[in-house]
């Protein structure tokens, strides 16, 4: 049969965009007349598995496609002509491969940008790949071909996973969930991390809501790469503020503050939010004590002292600040030689620290509190602390004022403890 047989009989062939070379040259290089009045033919060899290799032959790699596998090219290719780039059956950017791989996306909210474009060869070899999947080369390299930013740079921390490759967190084709993640965190996290997670917070009393809430890692951790130990995303305090930028409420109906506003608006920090050091004092992501704070710390504002109650405060601070009669050499807070500190704590109705320190920030020196809650009724008493070059003085609500002087010349103030600081070496 004659290429000129082929275009006054199989016009719907011989007009279409693309034509197999065999086809424009010779019919005969594929089949064989049978029945010359009847027009039927076969194929020149058995089978039309054998037919393509006739011509065609593949390199042998460890993972072939299975239609290249089993022989059956013309479940992707035309062996005749073709509308396609070669001799493809359907539209490569369109159905092709969904034809035979219609769960690779389904239903899915987020579609990889390839696999919404049909653009499969960018990672895939059509025939045989040396690497699994058919992909064109191992997936890490293959993701960071155009991923290039996820790659950690030198000196940063990477994220382990990243060493089992992409696909150990997304889905390389389509997923519900953004960036076509196989899970959110947390539920996605504690894959890998759940022996430690649970070593955490299984008999933790207090949990971090980002611990817990949809997508609560990502808040706090990078997912890649990070210049900061552990994945963090960002520095502290600012990282913290992120969410602590508005008055929230703790599941036992506890109000906390706008912690971005109050730093804001009051200059004088606390020691770790100047150092950018929020979790020297509380446990990021669970604990035992109120607050996730790390040490104990008691909630109450007026409370007979106890050192080991204040555990917290002395991680940083030296406890001779309150067990010390004597604060020359040791503390500001001072008439004359006398530890106003020991005094104030010293007493049968003992202050604890927060009753004239702001734990976070004040507008006052040594973040001294503006007022101070007092009575059931949350009246909040005003403490009117003034500091000079000599010392300082406060006036609190309806008290008499009282003044400290450092000088030498002062004579020292007359301590009434009713009983000994707990761990003093010493007596009032």
């Amino acid at each position: 049969m004659s290429p000129t047989c082929a275009k006054e009989c199989h016009q719907e062939i011989t007009q279409r965009k693309g034509l197999h070379r065999a086809a424009q040259e010779s019919c005969e290089s594929c089949h064989v007349v049978t029945d010359q009045e009847k027009h039927t033919f076969s194929l020149v060899t058995k089978t039309r598995e054998e037919l393509c290799k006739k011509c065609h032959s593949l390199p042998h790699q460890n993972v072939a496609h299975p239609p290249v596998r089993d022989g059956k090219c013309y479940e992707c290719h035309d062996p005749h002509g073709s509308e396609y780039p070669h001799l493809l059956v359907a539209d490569p950017r369109r159905e092709l491969c969904t034809r035979c791989h219609s769960q690779t996306v389904g239903q899915a909210k987020h579609v990889h940008g390839p696999v919404a474009f049909g653009a499969c060869v960018i990672c895939h070899k059509p025939h045989g790949s040396s690497e699994p999947k058919l992909l064109s080369v191992d997936s890490k390299t293959l993701c960071l071909s155009c991923h290039p930013e996820v790659e950690a740079k030198t000196g940063s921390h990477g994220h382990k996973a990243l060493e089992e490759g992409c696909t150990r967190c997304h889905d390389a084709h389509a997923s519900n969930h953004p960036y076509q993640l196989h899970e959110l965190a947390p539920k996605l996290c504690l894959q890998c991390h759940q022996q430690k997670f649970d070593a955490m917070t299984k008999n933790a009393k207090v949990l971090h809501g980002a611990v817990t809430v949809e997508g609560g890692c990502s808040r706090c951790h990078a997912a890649h790469s990070s210049t900061l130990p552990a994945l963090q995303r960002g520095t502290q305090p600012g990282i913290c503020l992120d969410c602590h930028n508005k008055p929230t409420q703790t599941p036992d109906g506890t109000d906390l503050a706008d912690m971005a506003a109050l730093l804001k608006n009051n200059p004088n920090h606390h020691g770790p939010i100047r150092e950018g050091a929020c979790t020297s004092c509380h446990s990021p992501h669970a604990g035992d004590h109120f607050r996730l704070l790390i040490q104990d710390y008691t909630p109450d504002f007026y409370a007979p002292f106890k050192l080991e109650n204040f555990q917290l405060c002395f991680t940083c601070h030296i406890p001779d600040l309150v067990l010390k009669q004597t604060g020359r050499g040791l503390t500001q807070f001072r008439s004359g030689d006398t530890n106003l500190h020991y005094l104030h704590v010293n007493q049968q109705k003992g202050r604890t620290c927060r009753a004239c320190h702001e734990v976070h920030a004040s507008k006052r020196p040594a973040h001294i509190r503006e007022a101070v809650p007092f009575g059931s009724s949350g009246w909040m008493l005003e403490i009117n602390f003034r500091a000079d070059e000599q010392g300082g003085s406060c006036s609190p609500g309806c008290h008499t004022p009282k003044t400290y002087v450092r000088g030498d010349s002062v004579k020292p103030t007359v301590l009434k403890a009713d009983s000994p600081v707990k761990g003093s070496d010493s007596t009032p």
